[in-house]
């Protein structure tokens, strides 16, 4: 079975990330599903956005000036929905020198043409609604933002996020959602105990980040917060104890693969995945972001499909994955 292509926060290449049109631009390049990522508002609402703050893709800093937290940025958390919608969105940024300068220069132009946010219930809408206007469907992969810091904030992501999902009609794993996180206690709580709770069993997908990354947290039993470490997650011998909870692994597809004098050698990661029963759906493989030993997306591709098998491309770029795979 061919691998699906999943398109990262939509068509994340062409339009700003996790819009109704870049939503849109994915299913027209014939994606299989679309990747968006949730966080919470202040008055509850679960709100599509990569991070748990809003600066960095809208112009919150202009129309907000003095809300930002100590650390410099405007979460969303700190917001309510109506505050957020009023919002304009662009492609993503950096503010170097007091200037915007945008993150992939070559990608939609910044502060061009009407963009905003949206959330996961219009999200859900929208793509009942292709599927009725088009007759093809498209699936969704939502992603809990680090649901430990809204526990560390005293509230909830995950409940909020599976409500929306079934008052929308996706319930079972025949109805076309996953939910994934970086967050391994958040994915066993839904396994064990919030899935069921709310009705629902979608397949869920282990996100592994690098073993030094700061991605999660776990609570102490003294109440303190610590780094998670990823470290035994890139280790084969992890992989049936991930199964207990999780139907897929998703890493970054760099750390699928090493590199010997210029020979890109498959780790054997994704084999020991397949074997414990997991699919591998690595992240994220962008045309404008190559790795030194791809020239193209295609390489990069060759690699990952053809070499390794792996069960899914997560790609900024739907329609370059698509004309791969037709060709081969």
């Amino acid at each position: 079975m061919a691998p699906l292509v999943i398109a990262h926060r939509g068509a994340s290449g062409y339009l700003p990330e996790n819009t109704h049109a870049a939503t849109v631009l994915a299913h027209a390049q014939r994606a299989d599903a679309v990747e968006t990522d949730v966080v919470l508002t202040k008055d509850g609402h679960v709100l599509v956005n990569h991070d748990l703050w809003l600066d960095g893709v809208s112009d919150v800093a202009r129309r907000f000036p003095g809300r930002e937290r100590a650390d410099g940025h405007f979460y969303a958390l700190d917001f309510t929905l109506d505050e957020i919608l009023s919002l304009s969105a662009t492609d993503a940024f950096d503010v170097r020198d007091g200037r915007d300068v945008p993150v992939f220069p070559d990608r939609f132009p910044l502060w061009q043409s009407t963009f905003g946010f949206q959330t996961l219930d219009s999200q859900l809408q929208l793509l009942r609604g292709l599927q009725k206007s088009t007759g093809r469907p498209m699936g969704v992969f939502v992603e809990l933002k680090t649901p430990w810091w809204h526990e560390r904030e005293g509230v909830d992501l995950v409940v909020p996020a599976l409500e929306v999902l079934a008052r929308n009609g996706y319930r079972t794993r025949a109805d076309g959602a996953w939910v994934i996180s970086f967050d391994p206690h958040a994915l066993q709580r839904i396994h064990h105990e919030a899935g069921p709770a709310a009705g629902v069993d979608l397949p869920l997908t282990q996100l592994i980040a690098s073993p030094d990354s700061d991605e999660t947290y776990e609570k102490r039993p003294d109440g303190s917060w610590a780094r998670y470490d990823y470290t035994p997650m890139h280790d084969a011998a992890a992989m049936p104890s991930i199964r207990t909870y999780a139907d897929a692994l998703g890493p970054d597809y760099h750390h699928l693969v090493s590199v010997d004098g210029g020979t890109v050698i498959d780790n054997g990661l994704t084999a020991a995945a397949h074997d414990a029963g997991l699919l591998v759906a690595p992240w994220t493989i962008r045309a404008d972001q190559l790795p030194p030993w791809a020239s193209s997306m295609d390489g990069v591709l060759d690699v990952l499909v053809r070499d390794i098998g792996v069960d899914s491309i997560t790609t900024d770029f739907p329609d370059i994955a698509r004309a791969y795979l037709d060709r081969t």
